[in-house]
């Protein structure tokens, strides 16, 4: 039983990871952003910002899906992954988790090139401008 039920999880987890990678691309190569026309495409009539939403859900459910996983191999984890010992499976756990914290705490600016993606007035044609 607990064979078919994690043959049935790692499927899960695999088709998650292969349609998070499938939106990916289809987001980079199929409907690019800016001018080179990422605006008004769509496919299956679900425009850029409709798949990018569902890629955003697939990779939140992917890392759901892997922290389960390690949870329920956790024994494997210890035994073959850590060599026995305890210490460099928490090792790396908590390396992670001070890589995820770094870049979720890192302060946001404005780059260069950002007016292109903006769906605001142009370049040169900014609120001041409209009002003259």
């Amino acid at each position: 039983m607990r064979a078919t039920f994690l043959r049935t999880f790692n499927w899960l987890l695999y088709f998650g990871f292969c349609s998070m990678i499938a939106t990916g691309l289809l987001l980079a190569f199929r409907l690019p952003p800016g001018s080179r026309g990422g605006r008004g495409l769509a496919v299956l009539g679900w425009g850029r910002h409709d798949w990018g939403d569902l890629h955003l859900w697939l990779a939140y459910g992917v890392i759901a899906l892997v922290i389960a996983h390690l949870v329920l191999n956790w024994a494997w984890v210890k035994r073959v992954a850590a060599f026995g010992r305890l210490w460099p499976a928490l090792f790396a756990l908590i390396a992670g988790l001070a890589l995820i914290v770094t870049f979720f705490t890192l302060p946001v600016t404005r780059g260069q090139g950002d007016d292109e993606e903006d769906h605001g007035p142009r370049r040169g044609q900014g609120f001041r401008n409209q009002l003259r």
